[in-house]
């Protein structure tokens, strides 16, 4: 028997993405899409038409009790900050599983909303819940959760490459990590905005939210670093999609690039969507486009007491959408790369 899953706020990139995953997977049945009250009630395939003929799915308002009646086992909430915190205690509340794509219940200090994210948050509760959606690093605790925080892009492209230096106690202790991210232009969103118009973000490239990026106590907290030692300049890039991060670290001493690969290939010898080139290769966004891959590279520099460390991922896929399946698959005693390896849809939903 498949597992009833919805998706809320389908309308945008990372649900268009999700769609397409979720209509390939052979244990999924998507019992229903949603979006906004503004959206009304539209055929999937009139709002993507990437979907036209892939599925029946008609897209109504957002409505937690009619997703229990339709016995849905897990949402997927592609939706803005402040809906995702409303929606998902309902939807907990009626049994749903929540796999949330926001930062609603990433951070776990509920004092920290209002600076980073420009809401009070009154569920410290539901933020304990929370478990933090990096597959790779908390499989176990995610296949026990109702409540996932997807990762957000950037920090996914950070994490990734940098946990595997700071748990092994590589890096030094108090010293500055500085990184350095470019991204497409669907990093922000599929809203009406005139800085990601066409003829603004074609041949340019721009830095923006420097240093005071909300992503930035979110690798913090999972890097258990202090934000004071932590240097984000998020870009953006003249590209649709992609995230190619760049960060320079420093070691507690002297290390050779062999004993970086070996620490790489201990962490991440089993999973299947984290790749790793070496000192002789370096990531491109081409490599990993439409894939739920990580990319990582690096180069010692200073006779091997300092690093640039290189990573690429599709944001909207490793960075959000593929994610988001990958967590789900593990919830559900799933092999993780179900889904996630293939191709185009192929299945009629709906």
């Amino acid at each position: 028997m498949k597992i009833r899953v919805a998706a809320v706020g389908v309308t945008g990139y990372s649900g268009l993405e999700l769609m397409k995953v979720i209509l390939r997977h052979p244990a999924m049945e998507c019992a229903a899409v949603m979006a906004s009250e503004t959206t009304g009630e539209r055929p999937l395939g009139e709002i993507h038409p990437q979907l036209r003929g892939l599925s029946n799915l008609v897209c109504t308002p957002q409505d937690p009790a009619r997703l229990a009646s339709l016995d849905v086992d897990t949402a997927f909430l592609c939706t803005p900050n402040e809906v995702s915190y409303e929606l998902a205690p309902k939807l907990l509340a009626h049994g749903i599983r929540v796999v949330d794509f926001s930062g609603s219940f990433r951070l776990r200090d509920a004092i920290s909303y209002p600076s980073w994210y420009g809401f009070k948050h009154d569920e410290p509760d539901l933020l304990r819940q929370a478990v933090y959606g990096l597959a790779e690093w908390n499989g176990k605790a995610i296949a026990g959760a109702r409540l996932v925080a997807n990762p957000g892009c950037y920090p996914t492209s950070v994490l990734l490459p940098l946990l595997p230096l700071v748990k092994a106690d590589l890096v030094a202790p108090g010293s500055d990590i500085i990184c350095d991210s470019k991204s497409g232009v669907t990093g922000a969103g599929r809203g009406a905005r005139l800085d990601v118009l066409f003829a603004e973000v074609s041949e340019n490239f721009r830095p923006y939210n420097p240093v005071a990026h909300r992503h930035a106590p979110e690798i913090c907290q999972e890097l258990e670093w202090d934000l004071s030692n932590f240097t984000f300049v998020p870009h953006l890039l003249p590209v649709n999609r992609g995230i190619l991060s760049t960060m320079y670290l420093a070691f507690q001493r002297a290390v050779s690039s062999q004993e970086l690969q070996g620490e790489y290939e201990r962490r991440y010898r089993s999973r299947p969507f984290v790749r790793v080139l070496g000192a002789t290769r370096l990531p491109e966004l081409r490599a990993v486009k439409d894939s739920n891959f990580c990319d990582i590279a690096w180069r010692l520099t200073h006779n091997g007491t300092r690093a640039v460390i290189f990573s690429a991922i599709d944001n909207l896929v490793k960075g959000a959408a593929g994610q988001a399946v990958q967590n789900f698959n593990l919830m559900h005693g799933l092999d993780e790369s179900v889904a996630l390896l293939e191709g185009e849809p192929v299945a009629i939903h709906g």
